[in-house]
């Protein structure tokens, strides 16, 4: 007789969903409202110029004050559309856009390809999870549409501005099981703390006198210093894609 292999992480779904519901309508909001403080102060969300949100339902976490603050920066704010089993995302002007609703109940922008986020660089995109560990893997609703989003942009599949949000009781010590199609946020934030998922690395010598330096935080989102200058990793070419050549001189 065979054994029918079940998916480890169907079980840890459900009973998170349990959990999250249960936890009070006063503690989610307050949890909300530090998550948004602590992702608005950090110096990556102050160089981003496209936010990639997502409109909470139920008990996640209620992000959207990160969105009206980057709005009020002047950033491209944009929310996602699931059509087919993908995700697009289409930016809005006000918050007073999100009137169409999903199958799953989920207020989206209109769909118009002239607002439709092509993402970059400097784009930070914030990811809904039910349970996240300290390597950055997630549990969601089962889909997959982030991985497949994700994985159809290098920009932020190797950008330390994938950011997942999440209640401090479900950032798991415990590795979370994962495929090789599943993609990590490079950081995790909680109402608690900034988790890092991925290492800083430094950049080479050219790079740094010719971008701009990204402040470093601690986990309560204050600047700190550090004997040697670090950089986020989408904002330098790294070793693996390239030898790095010494300018020339008229090029200096």
């Amino acid at each position: 007789m065979t054994t029918e292999s079940v998916n480890p992480k169907v079980q840890r779904r459900e009973d998170v969903k349990l959990l999250r519901d249960a936890l009070p309508a006063d503690f989610r909001a307050e949890a909300s409202k530090a998550i948004c403080n602590r992702v608005t102060s950090m110096a990556s969300f102050g160089l981003c110029d496209v936010l990639l949100c997502y409109c909470p339902v139920r008990s996640e976490v209620d992000v959207l004050d990160i969105a009206r603050e980057a709005l009020s920066r002047g950033k491209t704010v944009a929310f996602p559309v699931c059509c087919d089993g993908e995700l697009e995302f289409y930016s809005v002007k006000s918050l007073d856009e999100l009137t169409e609703k999903n199958s799953f109940g989920v207020p989206e922008p209109k769909v118009n390809e002239v607002n439709r986020i092509i993402p970059t660089a400097t784009t930070m995109i914030l990811m809904p999870g039910l349970l996240f560990d300290k390597h950055g893997k997630r549990i969601g609703y089962g889909g997959g549409y982030y991985d497949k989003y994700i994985r159809r942009y290098p920009e932020l599949l190797h950008s330390s501005m994938t950011i997942g949000i999440t209640y401090s009781l479900f950032l798991s010590d415990a590795p979370i099981p994962y495929t090789d199609f599943d993609i990590s946020a490079a950081l995790v934030v909680t109402e608690k703390k900034l988790h890092f998922a991925r290492k800083v690395e430094k950049a080479p010598k050219w790079e740094v006198r010719h971008r701009r330096y990204v402040p470093l935080i601690d986990a309560d989102g204050n600047p700190v210093e550090k004997r040697k200058r670090e950089f986020y990793n989408s904002h330098y070419v790294s070793p693996d894609e390239g030898k790095y050549k010494k300018p020339k001189a008229e090029d200096v």
